[in-house]
């Protein structure tokens, strides 16, 4: 397994470059060795360039996705299916059924798994046609199937067999062992074996063989995919894999931010305790300081320390120590290894041995210190506990108390060690853990989340099996092969609706579901896309007690981006990762090879041993050896790893105060590229400057670093730091100042220069709402909705992000490597009013400017519609009520651009109720579908295809070219959002010198407030770069000075400060006030007046309360709330106000008896002479002589209607009006 490679597997353009460097060097004093300042600044910022733009080149941006599903599929399916062990089912013991014979039990193991490349099953069984297609992702979202693999399981029956099954997925193959045999008890040679008796398994059958076991969904651009690797199969440009296409939907993973498992935590709240927490809840130990009376007849408490395992309560800690091998008091003091100088330790710890000694007595072990006695009363501890375990008590210790320490000697030891983290938190020399902090957590990415539900479907499948294989096991019966136990579909059905809900099993709670781990991939623009794959998310309890969850932490700096995160209920808990972020995999070989050779020696297994001098070597949190000095250990461990000695991966920390060194190789860390700033000088030795990312890695140039690291580490923020005077000591120096935040904030220009609002409002909205090029396969897509951008333009200027985002050896020289993550136009913007049509935020623009195709874009929209499959139907319908495409004569729309087939011809120009796919059955009913209200577009394409499902589906996309109007919403790249306010004919617009006309005005007031500093930068900077100047880089935090940027228009001959002497087109006078003008970058945002707008004069109601209907596309009225009826009280509009809410809502009459003033009816009665009239009458009154109609609102009928229907009467007082 590679330790950490690129997702796209590329190999390095110029091979690896390996330094040879003799290993003494690093030994030799600081005067002697090579310095920074050797180097020249601008050579430093150039490499740091070059070494951000491989990094990219090497990683790409979606890397943590990738990786982690590739780990999962390499080893995370094969520790699943271990992790089940041998399956033995029993028979089910029905004495009716015994007879003559033996009872069956069979025996399942499972073996190893493999996985296919997704593949198509065509059902061509001929020996010339091909039963199986490659299956590419184009496919997946054409035919709305799952792209995915199927999972095979290799396994040995005896007696019974074992099934597996097929999905449209890729295939796993796991080895598996199944057997059925029956026991029989054999008399044996009791000298030899000790037993005279003893039960023997007789193996009646064994098979082995292959099965399918499942459907795995399969993450585009990883290995198991047909877009990786050599034989890549090229769809879309902008596509760098890292989703899920479930049922044609793409859909991906959110990381999800969890407490780390591999380190004691030590907490205050709501009482002082240390945690050792597993994933397996069995496996936690809690040491607690507890309240107990005092021994002496004194008033108050004591505090004493007791442990929780297992399911046993309060367990006190010497007698644990004592069962785990302890021989004296001494031993376990000196195993904690506390100063006993403080009497409030001492007074604990004698407390301690008082409530073990009271405990002993209570329970009738005896004293706790001689033989077993210690290990009996934790015995009979767990035997009394509410789930008692099978295993033994020294089995139990073994496997649940802290399982990955063997020996119960090392056990005691961590046990100590704990209670010294526990007394130094009480005392106050040790902090208590921050759940915030960075280095505390890990990311739960595809490997961990995928592993966590297989496990949980697998588990069903077993029961399901266990539990009809049981029926076969009678001697009456024939066990059959293991495919008619195992449902393949489980595991299958069970993971594709996981994605498709978004509902996942819980990180820690059993039987539990949890939202927001799955999300749908937005595709409006490519930034989006990439943002949405980049994404964290924090799980609160609840969202108003989220405490400073969401604040930032200073160990987010680098990590995750600060500025990234929505406004709302969800600020900060949804984070970003930043620019260079990168997310750690399990590193699993040799870590204890290395620690071993840097000086370390392995845990002693006994207690006698004192190490109170040693410095303690933990690995993922568990103590596995000690060293005499931590800081030689430290430095040649990594020196081992700048030498590619140990994976890149592994992270290490000395804490000189707690005289601890502790190393992780877990996953989900996040980590970041540091420059070695004492290494800066191997890049000399580089071939021409021609190196890829993996060998900076390689030769210690440049390391990856995490959270607990970075506390050792002293980094310079950028490279002019390193020459500062006085020259100060750093370690490390960052790649550049703005990768601290993420992508979308690092290509803002001069974004330090704006208010932190409005660089959220653009990182996390206008950004990911601006209309671009979404994808440049849009004609094998069929997207319920798209927009693209006629004319995409790129920045005039640069930032440091925009440049390193490498894509391929194909950019254009001169072009930004992604183009795509920039969605707009620059603009010719002036800062002016004009005729107070841009007040509040609203824009002019330059009618003749639309009419060239500024910001006019293409609007597609995709209409499905599905019907059975006759073939491949599930279940069979009668033949008149099944449902095919056709054209019949509607009742609902018109079908006059609708074929024989039921389907639009291509350029057919459909309006608001047009059928735009036609349906009907056999018995004559209308099942088409029709344009909704608003809805409008040429037939862009027809497409008709049919899934695994027996469904047959269409989809046509209906295309519309939309110039801007009034309404739509346009921004810049500093949160500056405004709609259309008016368009302004280029005659009347104003002018300049040379003849420059604007094509957007904007309000000079939309500044002061905002704070936004930067676009007016931009504006100047782009300026100066139209007009031939060099300086082109904006980048946050590292930009031009503002002399540098008005000294370089005053070279081209413009006023400094950007402003310009204008005509008045209408008039052609001189305006009086200079004019500040510029190209600026400017978004068209996919908030567009025609989706909006919504009008209505009579339209439908609803048939119970007549009311006019709420939705939009259905014709609807406006919603008229008690906040505008207010406003038209505040007016004294009372005719409008009556008119609103009366006349135009549900007027309506009814009848009122004056004389009982309740309600009469209209009723059809006998008068005298034996005629039938119809008409009002007052049953109460019997007469027709006092009965009015009156006006009321129907609603206010309807709940008179429902209040006599339930017993109760209204009365009404009536007016003349």
């Amino acid at each position: 397994m590679e330790d950490a490679g690129p997702s796209s597997k590329e190999k390095p353009s110029n091979g690896s470059v390996h330094v040879d460097i003799d290993e003494e060097d690093d030994d030799d004093d600081m005067m002697d060795a090579p310095s920074v300042r050797d180097f020249d600044e601008s050579f430093l910022k150039s490499f740091c360039r070059r070494a951000s733009s491989s990094f990219f080149k090497h990683y790409g941006l979606i890397s943590h996705q990738i990786n982690s599903y590739d780990d999962f599929i390499k080893v995370g399916i094969q520790n699943v299916f271990d992790s089940i062990g041998e399956i033995i089912v029993e028979p089910g013991y029905d004495p009716s059924k015994k007879g003559e014979n033996e009872w069956r039990y069979a025996s399942i193991k499972f073996g190893k798994v493999t996985l296919e490349r997704p593949r198509f099953y065509t059902g061509d069984k001929s020996e010339s046609g091909n039963k199986f297609l490659d299956f590419l992702p184009r496919h997946a979202r054409l035919q709305n199937m799952t792209y995915s693999s199927r999972m095979k399981v290799q396994f040995t029956k005896e007696v019974t067999t074992i099934i597996a099954f097929s999905y449209i997925f890729s295939p796993i193959t796991y080895h598996m062992k199944f057997q059925v045999y029956i026991q029989e008890l054999v008399r044996s040679d009791k000298f030899k074996t000790g037993k005279e008796k003893y039960i023997d398994k007789k193996i009646l059958e064994t098979e082995e063989r292959e099965v399918y076991i499942g459907r795995i969904p399969v993450m585009v651009n990883s290995d198991t995919c047909w877009m990786s690797g050599p034989d890549r199969k090229d769809d879309c440009d902008y596509d760098q894999g890292g989703y899920f296409i479930i049922k044609g939907a793409e859909k991906t993973f959110i990381a999800q931010e969890q407490l780390g498992l591999n380190r004691l935590w030590l907490a205050n709240s709501p009482n002082w305790r240390v945690m050792y927490r597993a994933a397996h809840k069995r496996k936690r130990v809690y040491v607690k300081l507890s309240e107990t009376p005092k021994i002496e007849d004194i008033g108050g408490t004591a505090q004493v320390i007791n442990v929780y395992f297992l399911s046993l309560m309060d367990i006190p800690i010497w007698i644990l120590f004592f069962a785990l091998g302890v021989s004296s008091d001494k031993q376990v003091v000196d195993l904690i290894d506390i100063d006993t100088t403080d009497g409030n330790i001492v007074n604990i710890l004698i407390a301690s041995i008082h409530d073990a000694d009271k405990r002993s007595e209570h329970d009738e072990c005896g004293e706790f210190r001689k033989g077993k006695n210690s290990l009996n009363l934790i015995e009979k501890l767990v035997k009394n506990s509410r789930f008692p375990p099978k295993e033994s008590v020294t089995e139990c210790i073994e496997n649940y108390l802290f399982p990955n320490i063997i020996g119960f000697k090392r056990k005691a030891r961590y046990l100590g060690y704990m209670v010294k983290c526990l007394l130094e938190g009480y005392s106050g020399k040790r902090k208590v853990d921050n759940k915030d902090d960075f280095r505390n957590k890990r990311l739960e990415l595809a490997g961990e989340l995928l592993e966590r539900e297989l496990r949980i479907h697998l588990r069903h499948a077993e029961k399901r099996m266990v539990k009809s294989m049981q029926r076969d096991l009678y001697p009456d019966r024939t066990v059959r092969e293991i495919e008619h136990y195992l449902d393949a579909a489980i595991i299958t059905n069970g993971l594709s609706r996981s994605f498709s809900t978004g509902s996942w099993s819980h990180a820690y709670k059993n039987m539990e579901r949890t939202s927001g781990v799955v999300a749908m991939l937005r595709r409006a623009n490519p930034l989006q896309m990439v943002s949405d794959m980049r994404r964290t998310r924090q799980q609160v309890l609840y969202a108003g007690k989220a405490g400073d969850a969401r604040y930032p932490h200073p160990s987010h700096w680098g990590k995750v981006c600060f500025l990234s995160t929505p406004d709302g209920e969800n600020c900060g808990l949804i984070k970003n990762l930043a620019g260079t972020a990168l997310v750690s995999t399990t590193v699993r070989k040799g870590v204890l090879e290395v620690l071993t050779a840097c000086g370390m020696e392995k845990l002693v297994d006994d207690t006698s041993t004192i190490l109170s001098g040693m410095d303690k070597v933990f690995v993922d949190g568990d103590w596995v050896g000690t060293c005499k000095n931590s800081a030689s250990f430290v430095a040649e461990f990594k020196r081992r790893r700048r030498k590619n000695q140990v994976s890149i991966e592994v992270e290490i920390k000395r804490d000189a105060k707690q005289k601890e060194v502790r190393v992780f190789r877990d996953a989900g860390r996040i980590l970041r590229p540091l420059i070695v700033v004492e290494n800066l000088h191997r890049i000399r030795v580089l071939k021409g400057g021609k190196y890829s990312f993996q060998d900076l890695l390689d030769n210690g140039v440049v390391e990856l670093i995490g959270a607990e690291e970075e506390e050792d580490c002293s980094t310079a923020w950028d490279v002019k730091y390193l020459f500062m005077d006085p020259p100060k000591k750093y370690t490390h120096c960052e790649l550049d100042m703005s990768f601290m935040m993420g992508i979308s904030c690092g290509i803002i220009p001069f974004a330090n220069h704006d208010h932190a609002k409005r660089v959220l409002f653009q990182s996390q909205k206008h950004s990911q709402q601006a209309v671009g090029y979404s994808s440049t396969n849009p004609d094998i897509r069929v997207d319920t909705l798209s927009h693209q951008l006629f004319y995409p333009q790129c920045p005039l200027f640069k930032t440091v992000v925009s440049e390193c985002l490498v894509k391929d050896d194909k950019t254009p020289q001169g072009m930004i490597p992604r183009p795509e993550f920039f969605n707009g136009q620059c603009a010719i913007v002036a800062v002016n009013v004009h005729l107070g049509y841009n007040q509040e935020d609203s824009l002019v623009m330059n009618r003749s400017s639309l009419d060239r195709g500024m910001f006019r874009s293409e609007h597609v929209r995709s209409y499905k519609a599905e019907v059975d499959n006759k073939d491949g139907a599930k279940k069979k319908v009668k033949s008149d009520e099944a449902v095919n495409f056709g054209k019949i004569q509607s009742k609902i729309g018109r079908v006059d651009s609708l074929d024989e087939d039921g389907f639009p011809f291509i350029g057919a120009n459909l309006q608001s109720g047009d059928i735009v796919i036609g349906k009907f059955s056999e018995a004559g009913s209308d099942h088409s579908v029709k344009l909704k209200h608003t809805e409008r577009g040429m037939v862009q394409k027809v497409v008709l295809s049919a899934n695994d499902d027996g469904k047959n589906f269409a989809v046509v996309s209906l295309r519309q070219v939309r110039s801007p109007c009034l309404g739509d919403k346009f921004s810049s790249m500093h949160g500056q959002k405004g709609v259309l306010g008016y368009l302004e004919s280029q005659e009347n617009f104003p002018f300049t010198v040379q003849g420059v006309v604007p094509d957007i005005v904007i309000n000079p007031h939309a500044f002061p407030s905002r704070q936004t500093p930067g676009q007016m930068l931009e504006s100047a900077l782009g300026k100066g770069i139209a007009l031939g100047g060099k300086q082109r880089y904006a980048t946050p935090f590292s930009s031009l000075s503002i002399d540098a940027i008005t000294d370089q228009l005053h070279r081209a001959g413009f006023s400094r400060w950007g402003n310009e002497r204008l005509y008045d087109g209408r008039t052609g006078e001189i305006v009086k006030s200079m004019v500040f003008m510029g190209p600026t970058f400017y978004q068209r945002l996919v908030h567009m007046s025609e989706d909006k707008v919504k009008f209505r004069n009579t339209g439908p109601v609803h048939p119970l309360t007549r009311q006019p209907v709420a939705d939009r596309k259905r014709f609807g009225g406006i919603k008229f709330g008690e906040m505008e009826r207010d406003c038209l009280i505040a007016h004294g509009a009372s005719a409008n106000l009556h008119e609103r809410l009366f006349t135009l809502s549900d007027s309506s009459e009814m009848h009122v008896c004056r004389r009982c003033r309740r309600m009469a009816g209209v009723i059809q009665r006998t008068v005298p002479g034996g005629q039938k009239i119809r008409g009002p009458y007052c049953r109460v009154c019997e007469s027709v002589e006092d009965v009015i109609k009156v006006s009321v609102p129907y609603g206010a009928k309807l709940l008179t209607q429902e209040l006599f229907s339930m017993g109760i009467s209204l009365k009404f007082d009536t007016q003349l009006c």
